[in-house]
């Protein structure tokens, strides 16, 4: 099991340095900034008068995510605005390397420099979707890497290692909950949260630190393939239930939910080619309503943006959505991260065009994600301002996650 990071004297001793270079308008190469640039935490900034359920108290989690986006080169910050990605491994699918079966990891880039890990992130509609077993070296105690076609039907299309007999099968059993149509069913917002922290309890068990659920899409077609894992037709449940599911989630220590897919993901059928042409005012009172309700009443720690266009628009480079509307109308504090290789081909948007939305982290990441942000960046299209405020958010929630041990509840920031 991988050990968690704890904040030995090597952290604080970063952490120091962090916060002398930031006091000094210093880079860590010790090179002048160039740039005085705006935290993170102001674009979600109340306004007077406001009294949100949601107010962050700032701490030295913030404190820290903020100096350390602010003195870090540029360059340094890039890697982390992407997943983990193995370039011999398929995008799509298990794609976690610390966390059998896991979707997906945050980068390891700034592990060895600041103590920062990569994150663990786990699907899936009914409850944690992890690898039922995996083998582990006897020796080094590592799990083996498997791609893609290890984890498919639960390992049915898995091969045996060569030299089987240096390692032994260890077993991820999570629980099964009913689906979200069920769920919601039951009107029971009690229900909902208990469930919510018996998912929390496997979470912290086998070390996830975001859960990508729940799914809380409107089941406008009943042809939709995956309404089952939606909770309604209506927005007020949908909303209800998504906030208690994360209440539950989240008042575990370091774990957290992943509300999706952010917006108007009503279909299957051409998912990743769809525009999806709505008024504002349905799409207000109807496909973003449950949104709004989950984000005001729960703070979950992520969004995943969709596939589809919405009025011509991807979901994942919409400025108005990830930005205006998340943050500045409903204070999203947390992170907006793209659906799995929707800036790969065929997938539809930009990464570039991601990170000026707002949408702060791309999944799973790829070297064709690193390499048009960075091309971007080199040629004016990105700002850092824009890359350095989505590293502070992305910072600012995976410091607050089980891969610490002394991790408290997300609730703990309000």
């Amino acid at each position: 099991m991988e050990t968690l990071h704890k904040k030995t004297q090597a952290w604080q001793d970063a952490w120091e340095t962090m916060k002398k270079a930031s006091a000094q308008g210093k880079s860590l190469s010790g090179a002048k900034k160039t740039l005085g640039w705006t935290s993170a935490r102001e674009e979600t900034a109340w306004t007077p008068g406001e009294a949100p359920v949601f107010r962050v108290a700032q701490d030295e989690l913030d404190r820290m995510a903020h100096a350390i986006a602010s003195t870090l080169e540029v360059k340094d910050l890039i890697p982390l605005l992407m997943g983990e990605f193995n370039r011999n491994q398929a995008a799509l699918g298990a794609a976690g390397q610390r966390v059998p079966g896991a979707a997906g990891e945050t980068s390891h880039a700034l592990e060895a420099l600041l103590h920062i890990p990569g994150i663990s992130m786990a699907d899936g509609p009914a409850g944690l979707r992890l690898s039922r077993s995996y083998l582990v070296d006897r020796e080094s105690g590592q799990a083996l890497q498997t791609g893609i076609d290890a984890n498919l039907e639960n390992g049915f299309f898995a091969s045996e290692p060569e030299q089987p007999e240096k390692y032994e099968r260890w077993y991820q059993f999570t629980t099964a909950w009913p689906v979200g149509t069920n769920l919601a069913e039951t009107w029971n917002e009690e229900l909902l949260e208990a469930v919510g922290r018996a998912t929390g309890m496997e979470m912290e068990e086998f070390h996830v630190a975001w859960w990508l659920a729940p799914g809380m899409n409107i089941q406008r077609n009943p042809l939709n393939g995956r309404n089952f894992e939606y909770y309604s037709e209506d927005p007020l449940l949908s909303g209800k239930m998504a906030a208690a599911i994360t209440k539950g989630v989240q008042s575990l220590p370091g774990v957290g939910t992943t509300i999706k897919h952010f917006a108007c993901n009503n279909q299957e059928n051409n998912r990743m080619g769809v525009d999806v042409r709505v008024s504002e005012r349905a799409l207000r009172e109807i496909y973003l309503r449950g949104f709004e309700i989950a984000v005001k009443e729960s703070q979950p720690m992520c969004i995943m943006t969709s596939y589809n266009e919405i009025n011509g628009v991807h979901s994942a480079n919409n400025r108005d959505l990830c930005t205006e509307l998340a943050r500045r109308e409903w204070h999203f504090q947390g992170v907006v991260m793209t659906d799995w290789a929707t800036t790969l081909a065929g997938g539809g948007s930009d990464a570039a065009t991601c990170i000026t939305a707002g949408n702060d982290l791309i999944m799973p990441g790829a070297a064709s994600d690193q390499t048009s942000i960075e091309q971007a960046y080199a040629e004016g299209r990105l700002s850092e301002q824009d890359i350095r405020a989505a590293a502070e958010r992305i910072l600012n929630i995976v410091l607050r996650t089980n891969g610490y041990e002394d991790a408290m509840s997300y609730y703990a920031r309000f």
